[in-house]
């Protein structure tokens, strides 16, 4: 993943605006380093591919080619992966605490896994599933059965929800701060409108409607709707908690919202290439959408050898096989593309003490 570097009070530049015709010059230079690691060769190979209209365009035409597909086989072959076989050993040495055995090591893609299909095409997507499939050794996924986290409803809403019941003092510390730069980069006054996708247990969005702003969650997890609805009696607050998918717009209204956030939530999102298209109907003017805690990659690896899909790290895996869910990484460029599609330009605020605390910015331009 991007490097941290110091947070700042002044928005950073845009990392890319909405395509209006052809692809920059950055922008080649930049999807060679993130598909192929390496600069372009010389100007002429950088004119050359601004032929395209858009980055996905470029992107996928970089991911396509047979030294992309060189780079990938290495992946697989480069010794130290381990393959879906192994994946019971691997789950229960995650559950053990003892994961040495696989630290550093990521799931070798079958050799059925094409890698240079299109990304947004219906067999790339078909293929994504049959991975999940072969990961979770389970069949047909639902994110009504395969999100779900029936131990929350265990948890005390109120004195000790979410990171509070870890015991954890860094990882609660580290969840604070991601907290901390939401709201901070949040502009929400008393009186707007706010909708979280994926809430859980809703700490955020308690924080913002308890500093006067109107907040909606929405999951698909019943009892994390319940502890929300808990924790909006407890305080008082204007917190309203919605059971429902990515996409669901619980005011009823087109441009009801001046943010919409996720928080760690939309990489559990398979359909995000038409959920992003959704977005900006919801937005009020101004508005914005903010993506924190999110896994979003600077390159091409071994953990994410593609422009999206599964993570392959031994955690992500083994956490995926006990569990069944999704859990989804991006190539920055990639995602940051497909919402430019949609009229977003993307300003991202760094911090380099909490990974969760990465904060992705989206305004629509026009």
């Amino acid at each position: 993943m991007r490097a941290a570097s110091a947070a700042s009070d002044e928005p950073g530049p845009p990392l890319m605006q909405p395509d209006h015709g052809h692809v920059t010059r950055d922008d080649v230079i930049a999807g060679y380093r993130a598909v192929l690691a390496r600069a372009p060769e010389n100007d002429d190979v950088i004119e050359h591919h601004r032929c395209f209209e858009e980055n996905i365009g470029l992107l996928t035409a970089l991911v396509r080619s047979d030294e992309c597909k060189a780079r990938v086989d290495a992946f697989r072959h480069d010794g130290r992966g381990f393959h879906i076989e192994d994946l019971d050993e691997v789950a229960a040495d995650f559950q053990r605490g003892d994961g040495e055995r696989w630290r550093g090591r990521s799931l070798i893609l079958p050799e059925w896994f094409e890698t240079g299909l299109d990304p947004l095409g219906s067999d790339y997507y078909q293929q994504m599933l049959r991975l999940w499939e072969a990961i979770t050794a389970r069949k047909g996924y639902d994110p009504l059965l395969n999100e779900d986290t029936p131990e929350i409803a265990d948890l005390d809403a109120i004195y000790k929800p979410a990171f509070y019941a870890s015991g954890d003092s860094h990882f609660a510390g580290a969840q604070m701060m991601a907290m901390g730069h939401i709201i901070m980069r949040s502009d929400i006054r008393p009186g707007d409108r706010v909708l979280e996708y994926g809430a859980g247990f809703g700490q955020t969005a308690l924080a913002l409607a308890r500093l006067g702003a109107r907040v909606d969650t929405v999951d698909v997890n019943p009892h994390f709707c319940k502890a929300v609805a808990t924790a909006a009696e407890r305080y008082s607050a204007d917190l309203n908690p919605h059971l429902g998918q990515f996409g669901f717009n619980p005011s009823g209204v087109n441009s009801a919202y001046s943010l919409i956030f996720f928080y760690e939530s939309f990489h559990h999102c398979i359909e995000f290439n038409s959920l992003i298209p959704q977005l900006p109907s919801l937005l009020a003017d101004p508005g914005k959408v903010i993506l924190a805690g999110e896994p979003i990659f600077e390159q091409l690896c071994p953990d994410l050898p593609y422009l999206w899909g599964f993570r392959l790290d031994w955690e992500n895996v083994a956490v995926m096989r006990i569990r069944g869910w999704l859990e989804l990484g991006f190539q920055r460029d990639f995602l940051l593309a497909l919402f430019a599609r949609s009229g977003f330009a993307c300003t991202h605020y760094s911090d380099p003490n909490s990974h969760w605390a990465q904060i992705y910015e989206f305004r629509q331009t026009a």
